[in-house]
């Protein structure tokens, strides 16, 4: 009877992110036993938007769901969780199990996804993390409004100081940034609630944290501010109603919403 090899990965949760051994980081790349299969020895970060949900991004930039036989909640949260499944494979095909919080909780279906789904995913891990706490006494420097149940990583959120160009298209707004302070990724998708006809005018655009955070990843509030040309009367004149007194060109400046942001190839 051939034996039957189990392969377990430790994974170190920090604010979602996980730190992959080295030895895994240099193993030759493998072969999926069917589309769908996850190699645990290739996550990267592993997100829990919901008890029954585990959504995990891999160190080449492919994204997987997968789905527990329970609820397991606190899986995130626990430093020693850890995937098992036959040659390191997750399929959802049985005898593989997501281990933490003190128990085995066995997976029942891994499907592929994309950049936007697991966005979606990690922002309400966040936004339905624990919240309740005992009653303490806090002695520090206060919070800035707004902060309190919400953090961001750079699955879902961009700093808008590290963008160094921008452009259009059909699906909304893609930014480049340093990859460097933005987790590797150099451009990201901003999807809009609306269309967002100032931007065919644009000079410039500007993003704006409505929770005063300093990113951007589709939270309440989060919005593209863009400033037009100029309008111009016939003959090339400044339009009266475009402009200061004294004749000094007016800036036209609209707020369009931000629904979701995702890193982009």
């Amino acid at each position: 009877m051939r034996t039957r090899r189990f392969v377990m990965l430790h994974f170190a949760l920090l604010a979602g992110a996980m730190s992959l051994p080295a030895a895994a980081q240099d193993a030759p790349p493998r072969t999926p036993p069917a589309p769908n299969c996850l190699d645990a020895r290739e996550v990267a970060e592993m997100r829990q938007p919901d008890p029954r949900t585990l959504a995990v991004a891999t160190t080449d930039k492919r994204y997987y769901r997968l789905g527990l036989q329970q609820d397991c909640p606190g899986l995130e949260g626990d430093s020693e969780a850890s995937l098992w499944g036959r040659e390191g494979w997750i399929c959802g095909g049985g005898r593989e199990f997501a281990r933490g919080a003190g128990r085995d909780c066995p997976i029942v279906s891994s499907q592929a996804g994309d950049a936007a789904a697991y966005a979606r995913d990690a922002r309400l891990a966040d936004q339905n993390g624990p919240r309740t706490l005992a009653t303490v006494e806090v002695r520090g420097k206060q919070q800035r409004p707004g902060q309190r149940g919400f953090r961001g990583t750079t699955s879902y959120c961009f700093a808008p100081r590290y963008m160094r160009a921008w452009s259009e298209d059909p699906q909304g707004v893609v930014v480049e940034v340093s990859p460097v302070h933005s987790g590797g990724n150099r451009y990201y998708r901003v999807e809009l609630a609306s269309s967002c006809p100032a931007l065919a005018n644009a000079t410039t655009i500007n993003f704006v944290s409505g929770m005063d955070l300093g990113i951007i990843c589709g939270n309440a509030g989060d919005a593209l501010v863009v400033q037009q040309r100029s309008l111009t009367a016939a003959g090339g004149s400044q339009h009266p109603m475009f402009s200061r007194p004294g004749g000094m060109p007016l800036s036209i400046r609209d707020r369009c919403t931000v629904s979701a942001v995702y890193p982009r190839p």
